[in-house]
């Protein structure tokens, strides 16, 4: 309770006022300061001049009651506990009163009592304990405020990260862009350093707001560290390092953890590491360690040692706290948000273990940190043998060939992966959204004495369709070679394409195979000289057309760019895909069509979710679903739904190849 209360007091007798105000002055602890009057109207002047800590109110106050007084007190949002002075006990006036919103009420007679110090007192406790209440609520809003808000800014951060990084991967991957490869490396490097940057200050704030679930499960330790020494060995390269990965003692076989969690303590330590360091090496080593004391089950104990530049001893202490970095050399020439070694701090303490470091400035820093594996007692143990992994190399289109293609679809994506891969080949690439389009390119081209080659050409499509744009060519004496382009796989299909005039036919996803068989045929090679267009047609061979192999994917994604680069990726991968914006577009795709695989975002205009979710697993209980998410979705529940796989944006390659396949 505050030393000086300060107390409003009502009241309309002056004897009763001096009564009450010569016994509170009395009072030595606390001490009061009373002010006084007379009616309601008075109050709210009082209180609208300065705050107060306790209201006094008599009952009766000439053509007022207490009632009134109360209602006028709510009206003007005035939030102060309220004692009634009653002349006589009456249980109707106190259940009345109490309804209206008083804190107690006393009679006059017991002004002079003790009684009337406890109703005081109590009054005030339950007004502090109702400010704590008030103010714990405040807080909790402001966390889940600041909870959504970073949920938000992680969602609508990934999800443009998704098509930087996705995009300029695709033009690194195209050897026409060889000569501005450093240029594209420098956007894709300083977009993964900003995910990099994202993805702590995420991790950062659900460790302190005690929601970063982890996810234990068996991890093959010699696998776990080949990848990790396979996917660092770059980064200490480009800096002249030399990077090993040993173990000091035999190490289990299998151990229980959560591989994403320790993977990001190890690259952090290791990256940390390689920043520091700019001549010498970086080591990690593994090594079993005895229990803990109070625990039953074995270490793990990891080492990262460097040769770099160390810390001082007054900074070791520091390293691990948020937004931390040493001053001087290393903020002066390295940056960072500061948050990756109070994460790893963080990180390894949930996973069971500790973290250390010891350093000497000048000489180089060892961090070491340790987890509980699970109960390793049972499993096989041997000395840490890595083999090189085995990288999967692109695969371009190797054939080259010269001459101008026109690439006719009404999707946008799908147009951009075909002239990608036909261009791999050096051809020139044009493109076209619809018949009428197509039509225009070819016979302004032939107008202007530089045609077309070849043209691969949609058979849906809106405005014209493959088929009448075909016929429209030949009415207008154009004799291009023409081939089909369609995700259709009826039987009987190709022959009747063929019979409308097309050269050949191809089918979605386009495959690169036979890509280059119909490149080779129509247009000129560099090997040697070519022959004319109607000869290259002469020898088109009527081949049955191929079953597409690929899945049947839907993405459904409100970002267009976003679902344009799934479509591209998986496309890439040989799958047939359809993209929508919208729950609504999802549902009735999917009751026409029965897909293999969804992606699907978590925030779309038209539906929640997981409410969408629900009703496409009631649609199609039997397709694999997956949320593609720029935020961590909830797993309980995915679990509740049936979903067993997310993706966090952005979204690459490789991520798609471990969902769809």
């Amino acid at each position: 309770m505050a030393d000086v209360i300060r107390v409003l007091l009502i009241e309309d007798d002056e004897d009763d006022y001096y009564l009450t105000s010569d016994y509170l002055e009395q009072c030595e602890n606390p001490q009061f300061q009373i002010t006084w009057v007379t009616n309601s109207a008075d109050a709210v002047d009082a209180l609208q001049q300065r705050n107060f800590d306790l209201c006094l109110l008599d009952y009766l106050l000439g053509a007022e009651n207490a009632v009134d007084v109360l209602d006028v007190l709510k009206s003007n949002q005035f939030s102060l506990p309220v004692v009634i002075l009653t002349g006589q006990s009456d249980a109707k006036v106190d259940e009345l009163v109490m309804r209206a919103g008083a804190a107690d009420y006393v009679q006059k007679s017991e002004i002079e009592s003790p009684r009337f110090m406890r109703t005081i007192r109590y009054a005030m406790v339950r007004r502090e304990i109702e400010n704590e209440r008030l103010e714990r609520h405040k807080v909790e809003q402001k966390n889940k405020a600041k909870d959504k808000f970073l949920a938000h800014l992680g969602h609508e951060l990934r999800t443009p990260l998704t098509s930087i990084l996705g995009y300029t991967e695709l033009l690194i991957d195209d050897k026409k862009n060889q000569a501005l490869e450093q240029e594209l490396s420098i956007i894709h490097s300083n977009g993964k350093h900003l995910l990099s940057l994202l993805n702590d200050l995420l991790d950062m704030s659900r460790i302190m707001a005690n929601k970063l679930e982890l996810n234990i499960k068996p991890v093959n330790l010699g696998v776990f560290l080949t990848d990790i020494q396979s996917l660092m060995r770059l980064a200490a390269k480009d800096k002249g390092l030399s990077l090993t990965v040993v173990s000091e003692s035999k190490l289990p076989e299998v151990i229980q953890t959560d591989p994403t969690r320790l993977r990001q303590v190890l690259i952090n330590l290791i990256n940390n590491a390689i920043k520091f360091t700019d001549t010498g090496s970086v080591s990690v080593s593994v090594e079993v360690r005895p229990p803990a004391p109070g625990k039953t089950n074995e270490r793990l104990l990891f080492r990262v040692e460097d040769t770099g530049i160390g810390m001082p001893p007054d900074k070791l202490e520091s390293v691990f706290q948020p937004f931390e970095q040493i001053e001087d050399v290393m903020r002066a020439n390295h940056g960072g948000a500061g948050l990756g070694l109070a994460i790893s701090k963080e990180l390894s303490e949930k996973l069971g273990g500790k973290i250390s470091v010891e350093s000497v400035f000048g000489k180089g820093s060892c961090f070491s940190f340790t987890i509980d594996p699970g109960d390793i007692s049972e499993q096989p143990r041997s000395i840490l043998s890595l083999s090189p992994q085995t990288q999967m190399e692109a695969n371009p289109l190797s054939l080259q060939v010269t001459g101008k293609v026109l690439i006719v679809d009404d999707l946008r994506e799908i147009r951009r992966l075909t002239g990608h891969l036909v261009s791999q080949c050096h051809a020139t690439v044009a493109y076209a959204e619809n018949g009428v389009k197509a039509l225009e390119a070819v016979l302004q081209a032939e107008e202007e004495n530089d045609p077309f080659h070849l043209v691969f050409m949609d058979i849906h499509m809106p405005v014209m369709n493959g088929i009448d744009a075909l016929h429209a060519l030949r009415r207008h004496k154009s004799q291009v070679p023409v081939v089909a382009v369609t995700a259709a796989s009826r039987k009987g299909l190709k022959q009747s394409l063929m019979d409308e005039g097309f050269h050949d036919v191809i089918g979605k996803p386009i495959d690169r195979a036979s890509l280059t068989d119909i490149l080779e045929r129509f247009l000129m090679t560099t090997e040697g000289p070519a022959p004319s267009i109607e000869a290259k047609a002469l020898q088109v061979e009527q081949e049955t057309e191929e079953e597409p192999d690929g899945k049947k994917v839907l993405v459904i994604e409100d970002d267009e760019d976003a679902a344009e680069l799934l479509q591209l990726f998986l496309v890439h991968q040989g799958h047939d895909v359809i993209a929508v914006h919208s729950g609504a577009e999802a549902i009735d795709c999917m009751n026409d069509i029965i897909f293999d695989h969804v992606l699907m975002d978590l925030s779309l205009p038209d539906y929640h979710g997981y409410d969408l979710a629900k009703e496409l697993k009631e649609l199609q209980p039997s397709t694999d679903l997956v949320i593609v998410s720029g935020s961590e979705p909830d797993r309980s529940t995915m679990e509740h739904l049936g979903i067993r796989q997310s993706l966090l944006k952005p979204v690459s390659k490789e991520d798609l190849l471990t969902v769809v396949h």
